[in-house]
């Protein structure tokens, strides 16, 4: 009898020290158990971290722009929806807002391909007819199409590539005519000035008091038209930054007002950045540019500002124009 409570008493020892084990087993994890839970929490963040003051927060997925920071580390903020039509944010994100859908503007020849989305910009084009060759992310304006004449089309315009004809050295030959039509007009104002230095007469033997007028006319002409020639197509959207700075907002209100915009659509300009007239003045330009045309809007912001008697900034936007388009 004795025998058998001593082998009962170690039996029950024994479930003792067994469920004591299991116990304290499930009582303290193990670090590689913490370990596995600490990856499942950081893959919750499937678009990336950042930092903010001591907290690691998930980024905010496209589409969304942060509206408030995590409150523990590796969770996520308020991330708010990108309006749809109008706002997008192409990558995650912890932006306090998204960026506007661009518009394509028709008066400068261009046309919707792609719909802004909440998560990807509006993708323009040209529209049928004309072209730009400076890809679809930095065209802002689309130019007409060559149509060629007798000789024929040797390649086809497409929405990135101008006209090729077959035999270009008519249009060569064009030019070359202006060329000599141009050196031929100097040749003549240089005549009638040496003329007029010499006997204080024309060549014609009419004295300075009854043809001066007609002849300085004549040469204030021929210098306008020397001075435009060289900026008939220039594409003014490289040179706006630095124009802007040298026209100011006084200046650059006047050509608009001058050239027909209206108040409100030049009010719109000056309150979309207030106290800040660079803003308000380069925002007014590229409004205006696209509005008289990418190919004339330069001889047509000079003769507008020769009008307004702003001859030492006509000069100035003249040369940083040519300065680098030289260096092109």
């Amino acid at each position: 009898m004795w025998k058998m409570n001593k082998y009962t008493f170690l039996c029950v020892l024994c479930i003792l020290c067994i469920v004591r084990s299991a116990t304290t087993s499930k009582a303290e994890p193990s670090s590689q158990d913490i370990t596995i839970k600490l990856r499942i929490k950081r893959q919750s963040c499937q678009d990336g971290t950042y930092q903010h003051e001591d907290k690691t927060c998930c980024l905010c997925s496209a589409g969304y722009h942060l509206d408030s920071h995590c409150s523990m580390n590796l969770d996520y903020g308020t991330c708010i929806h990108c309006e749809p039509g109008r706002t997008y944010n192409s990558y995650p994100n912890f932006l306090d807002s998204c960026e506007p859908c661009t518009s394509c503007n028709p008066k400068a020849n261009l046309e919707v391909e792609d719909k802004c989305t909440t998560f990807r910009d509006t993708v323009c084009r040209c529209q049928q007819g004309h072209y730009c060759d400076k890809g679809k992310v930095h065209c802002r304006a689309c130019y007409p199409c060559t149509i060629c004449g007798d000789e024929g089309t040797k390649v086809a315009c497409t929405t990135t590539n101008n006209t090729i004809c077959h035999d270009d050295q008519k249009q060569g030959g064009g030019r070359s005519h202006a060329a000599v039509l141009g050196s031929v007009m100097v040749f003549a104002v240089c005549l009638i000035f040496c003329c007029l230095r010499r006997n204080n007469k024309c060549c014609f033997g009419k004295k300075l008091g009854q043809n001066g007028g007609l002849t300085k006319m004549a040469n204030r002409s021929s210098e306008v038209a020397m001075e435009i020639q060289p900026l008939r197509g220039i594409d003014l959207w490289p040179h706006l930054l630095d124009i802007a700075k040298t026209l100011g907002w006084k200046d650059m209100k006047q050509v608009a007002e001058r050239s027909g915009m209206t108040i409100a659509t030049i009010e719109f300009h000056q309150l979309n950045y207030p106290n800040d007239t660079q803003e308000q003045c380069s925002s007014l330009l590229r409004a205006w540019v696209e509005n008289e045309g990418m190919t004339t809007a330069s001889e047509t912001l000079i003769q507008t500002l020769r009008r307004m008697e702003k001859n030492a900034k006509a000069d100035n936007i003249i040369a940083i124009i040519s300065s680098k388009e030289n260096t092109v």
